[in-house]
């Protein structure tokens, strides 16, 4: 299992990068949200685009975040073998 105490917010993981969501560091409101948008931790969530707003897809489906919700997600980088330029 992945250290959580590396786990930094979604909004400072750059465009491209997929990671895996730890928990969040927000209140019921926030959490209910995230919850029905599929968001629980154990996700992994692509990011589309990360400039102001953050753009991800989560499972088939795609959701604009804003940038204080997104500093509730705690996040760590997901590393796919499959994806390196190596292979």
């Amino acid at each position: 299992m992945a250290n959580i105490s590396t786990a930094r917010p979604l909004s400072t993981y750059k465009s491209g990068m997929s990671v895996r969501v730890t928990g969040f560091e927000a209140g019921k409101c926030c959490r209910g949200r995230l919850l029905s948008m599929g968001i629980i931790p154990g996700t992994i969530i692509d990011i589309i685009n990360g400039n102001g707003q953050v753009n991800v897809r989560v499972r088939n489906s795609q959701y604009a975040i804003g940038c204080e919700l997104a500093n509730k997600i705690m996040a760590i980088p997901v590393y796919d073998c499959n994806k390196c330029s190596a292979y």
